[in-house]
């Protein structure tokens, strides 16, 4: 995969002041973005007739959390989770990986960078990197992502590369689930012998 990076981290030089109370606006985020979650994944199931109003106030919530992120990015950068804590973190990964291609590709090379020195979570960034190849149309790596690509429209597990090796992949990162045991939390089917949707990348 081909990235450019853009972002930057940690502009500026932060006061304490400023990164407790930074920190407080990324936890509400944080608590707003999973909460509509659990609810729709856990209680309503993303294929509920019921689903309607609950995915427009995760689609509510999903843009002013974007709106507010790219304040702090603008202002701050992607800063780092020593400064910060590990749920204040994680802000920068939900928010932006609930928003769209652009931001993404933008921003993943930074974040990359900061799990690889241990400033972000490791975990987080192997489903971005997930999220981006399915958007692309290529195969994922760690089976994280789910959608509905398949002629019977319902929700799968998006394509594996080397899908014999994904469980041993996603240990070593530091996933907690099996592939298989997260298709069972998204309510999503899995076949190992999942291919790719038509004009997809190879």
């Amino acid at each position: 995969m081909t990235f450019y990076s853009f972002g930057q981290t940690s502009k500026q030089t932060i006061s304490k002041n400023k990164l407790d109370s930074l920190k407080v606006v990324l936890e509400e985020m944080v608590d707003k973005d999973q909460n509509i979650r659990r609810i729709l994944i856990d209680s309503i199931g993303l294929d509920s007739p019921n689903a309607g109003p609950y995915l427009n106030r995760m689609m509510e919530i999903d843009s002013e959390n974007q709106e507010k992120l790219s304040l702090i990015l603008d202002n701050y950068g992607w800063i780092e989770q020593s400064k910060i804590g590990l749920k204040a973190s994680d802000a920068f990964f939900y928010v932006i990986q609930h928003s769209n291609q652009s931001l993404i590709i933008k921003w993943f090379p930074e974040f990359k960078r900061l799990a690889n020195i241990g400033e972000a979570n490791k975990v987080s960034c192997a489903m971005m990197e997930d999220r981006l190849l399915m958007w692309q149309g290529k195969k994922q790596i760690y089976g994280s992502q789910a959608n509905i690509f398949r002629e019977d429209k319902q929700l799968a597990i998006w394509p594996i590369q080397d899908p014999k090796n994904v469980n041993k992949r996603r240990m070593k990162i530091g996933f907690e689930l099996t592939v298989e045991k997260n298709a069972e939390r998204l309510k999503a089917l899995y076949n190992v012998n999942e291919k790719l949707p038509k004009n997809s990348k190879k």
